[in-house]
Formats: C-alpha cells, sequence, structure tokens
C-alpha cells in the first residue's frame, strides 16, 4: 500500500513515527523497524523561476524507541540564500531530541507549494 501525506498533516506523520525506530536511512527514504519506508520528497516549484523549490538539506535516524515528536517552521534570515523557510521534524528517544528531517526553500510568490511530502510504502 502507498499513501502520500503533505507536511501540514502533522498528526499523520506523528502517528506514523510513534513509538518506532528509524533503522536505515538511504538517499530520501527512512526505514522503520515495522518495514514501513517513508520516502521524503522536498516540493518541487516553478519551471520558470524559484518560487515554490525546496530541498531536503537534513534526513537522520534514530535507533531509540520514539516517544515524541515535533515540528518546528522557521524563517531563515540569510542574505546569501535564497532559501526563506525551514521545515524541520524533530524526535525524542531517550530524553534526546534528534532532528530527522530539514527542508528548507522558499514559497516564492505562493502558488507553486511549500514544504515537502512522505510517500508511506507499507509492506504487506
Amino acid at each position: 500500500m502507498v499513501n502520500e501525506i503533505y507536511c501540514s498533516e502533522e498528526s499523520k506523520i506523528r502517528d506514523l513515527l510513534m513509538y518506532r525506530k528509524i533503522v536505515k536511512v538511504e538517499r530520501d527514504t527512512l526505514y522503520l523497524d515495522n518495514g514501513v519506508e517513508l520516502e521524503v520528497g522536498a516540493n518541487s516549484g516553478c519551471g520558470g523561476c524559484s518560487a515554490g523549490w525546496y530541498k531536503i538539506t537534513e534526513l537522520n535516524g534514530c535507533d531509540n524507541a520514539i516517544t515524541n515528536v515535533e515540528f518546528e517552521c522557521d524563517d531563515i534570515n540569510d542574505p546569501n540564500s535564497y532559501d526563506d523557510t525551514s521545515y524541520k521534524i524533530f524526535v525524542y528517544a531517550e530524553d534526546k531530541k534528534i532532528k530527522i528531517l530539514q527542508v528548507d526553500g522558499s514559497d516564492g510568490n505562493g502558488y507553486y507549494g511549500t514544504g515537502y511530502s512522505i510517500i508511506v510504502k507499507v509492506k504487506k
């Protein structure tokens, strides 16, 4: 079964991660201990300008059971970068806060989308 969820669907993302371990990270995919694969896709924006383009800047595993999940969306104030928004997912495991995902980019005019989506692959 394959399902797609978006960065705005935090409760669905939280439900996928809670009490799981991220046992492997390969390219843009997180592999959970229950066999579920989470393929992260950064938003692809306008073909002719920089609006809506995002990139994955960090993707990490977590070898302990995840006991909490937090989401952050920050403005980036770096004059040397075209990126102006950063989406992050943090998990807690054994009282440690671990950043498992960071996606940075720019909404530009707002017409071409934002953030990231996750393709959820469940093996039978």
